[in-house]
């Protein structure tokens, strides 16, 4: 928050919600979305460029993904929608185990 602000504001007002306040305000319109969506915790679903970012993939590599059928999705009218727990669900189930898992399992099973 630049600093001229930042002082104009908690001068006039000197408390911790004026700071707070002045910071919320001086947010991009980007952050402040996905900071009213994660007070609310309200999004459960992504659209595909939001999934795409969510994954760290393109969306070419997201909607080839998709005509393979490698990830879940909606259609809508139209529109993609992802649902951010099936990503979590289709993340997990494709973990790839590290040497130290695998030698670690393969140790229990001798036990």
């Amino acid at each position: 928050m630049p600093e001229i602000l930042k002082t104009n504001i908690i001068e006039k007002e000197h408390t911790p919600e004026a700071q707070y306040i002045a910071e919320v305000v001086l947010l991009k319109k980007s952050d402040l979305e996905g900071f009213l969506m994660s007070l609310s915790g309200a999004k459960k679903y992504l659209t595909a460029g939001e999934a795409a970012e969510y994954l760290r993939i393109s969306e070419r590599n997201l909607r080839g993904l998709m005509k393979q059928n490698k990830v879940p999705f909606y259609k809508l009218e139209g529109k993609v929608l992802f649902k951010i727990s099936e990503l979590d669900s289709m993340l997990e189930k494709n973990k790839k185990e590290s040497l130290a898992e695998i030698i670690q399992k393969a140790t229990n099973r001798g036990r």
